[in-house]
């Protein structure tokens, strides 16, 4: 029995009264402020700030009108014509095909045993056909091994052969360079 008399204590200490479930005034106050603020800053942007922006983009362009008009119309038509044929010379120099540069090849990649006969150089296709003579089959074979390993080309190709009185041999040969070595003056 004596559990009963503790259960009257018990209610009075834990269970006052009825917990009240109310509307959260702190939260929505805070809500209420954080969304007037958002408003305002709004409003203040696309009043304030876009008017600011307006006029500032009014007065750029009078200066703009101002400079335009302080160079006389003859003037501006012979800038665009320069300014033209400059970027027309552009694009011919980044195309130009350096030619030049298959003398200093020729002459460094070429072995003292071998001469040529004949060269026909194809700029479109930085082809160049060679045609000569070397002391040996085992010296043409070495020119070719050295032209193989050169940087420059791209490919090397032995086209005809043939065996001429005392051992040396007549060859065509058809190197293609590397566009970048062609393309700037060595």
């Amino acid at each position: 029995m004596p559990e009963q008399s503790n259960q009257p204590v018990f209610r009075e200490q834990f269970v006052n009264e009825p917990v009240s479930v109310g509307f959260p005034w702190r939260l929505f106050i805070f809500s209420l402020v954080i969304f007037l603020l958002s408003i305002l800053i709004y409003f203040g942007l696309k009043v304030g700030y876009e008017n600011y922006l307006q006029n500032q983009t009014t007065s750029l362009d009078g200066q703009l009108n101002q400079l335009a008009n302080a160079v006389s119309q003859q003037d501006q038509q012979q800038f665009v014509n320069f300014y033209s044929q400059l970027v027309n010379l552009k694009t011919v120099f980044a195309s130009h095909i350096f030619s030049g540069n298959v003398f200093p090849f020729l002459e460094k990649d070429t072995l003292p045993q071998v001469y040529y006969t004949d060269a026909k150089f194809t700029g479109s296709g930085a082809n160049l056909a060679l045609t000569g003579q070397a002391a040996s089959l085992q010296v043409l074979a070495e020119q070719m091994a050295e032209f193989e390993s050169a940087t420059e080309l791209q490919s090397a190709t032995l086209l005809a052969t043939s065996f001429n009185p005392g051992g040396a041999v007549s060859f065509s040969i058809d190197l293609v360079f590397q566009p970048s070595y062609l393309a700037t003056p060595q």
